[in-house]
């Protein structure tokens, strides 16, 4: 067989197969398997099982021992690139996927705590810009929720410090920290107009489930021309 090292068409049976070996193996060196349960886990028979395994050997992703009925299996070092090498595209692509939300009303909580001047000068001098007084919020489906939040585990977000703020009688009252992710916003109908904003993750919110909370220089409704229901487009800069 070729010695192949991409995901090219003629090999993503043997890519499936490594991808279970894997995940079977999980966190031990090794794994005792034999045909018949390999089989089992990739709903195959036991003579294209074992058909896989002679593959993956042959090309070099594992090494195996036979023991009696069993056979003891070891991802190769060259096995481990190839996992390597599709985590990694796996990862452009989805940092590439489009996540949309649609335009929903607030409950004018972005607005309260942007004013607040301990928050307000922290995001002018972190963020970059000036920010108006509101925050513009959209709601997320499950999925383009679930892409937000995997696309935001692999970036460092700019921290806003929380703090105390003595209130009316002396008593002090603690406003919580908030991550910031730098992003591009733009109409999904229209990509000419795209203008600088952030993501603000903040860890204690009145919002419903799935809300993304928007901030930028610019009141976004008016610069983007947006009303309720309609769809935003939210581009990630490079860390």
């Amino acid at each position: 067989m070729e010695d192949k090292e991409d995901i090219s068409s003629d090999n993503y049976a043997n890519w499936f197969a490594l991808y279970h070996l894997c995940q079977n193996i999980g966190s031990r060196k090794a794994i005792h398997i034999s045909s018949v349960e390999f089989g089992k886990i990739l709903n195959l028979s036991q003579q294209t099982a074992s058909r896989r395994i002679n593959q993956l050997e042959e090309i070099g992703w594992i090494q195996r021992k036979i023991v009696g009925k069993e056979q003891i299996i070891r991802i190769t070092k060259k096995g481990a690139d190839v996992m390597l090498k599709m985590y990694k595209d796996l990862k452009q692509i989805l940092e590439e996927i489009l996540i949309v939300g649609e335009v929903t009303e607030g409950m004018g909580e972005g607005g309260y705590y942007v004013r607040i001047k301990e928050y307000y000068e922290q995001f002018k001098v972190k963020l970059g810009f000036n920010p108006y007084f509101g925050t513009l919020n959209l709601q997320l489906s499950d999925l383009n929720k679930e892409l937000l939040e995997e696309n935001l585990k692999n970036r460092i977000p700019i921290k806003i410090i929380g703090f105390e703020k003595e209130e009316d009688q002396r008593i002090k009252r603690t406003y919580g920290s908030v991550d910031c992710y730098n992003c591009i916003v733009s109409r999904l109908d229209d990509q000419d107009t795209k203008i600088n904003a952030a993501i603000l993750k903040i860890k204690r919110t009145h919002h419903k489930k799935n809300i993304v909370e928007i901030l930028a220089a610019p009141f976004l409704r008016e610069k983007l021309n947006l009303k309720d229901g309609d769809r935003v487009r939210i581009e990630f800069t490079k860390n």
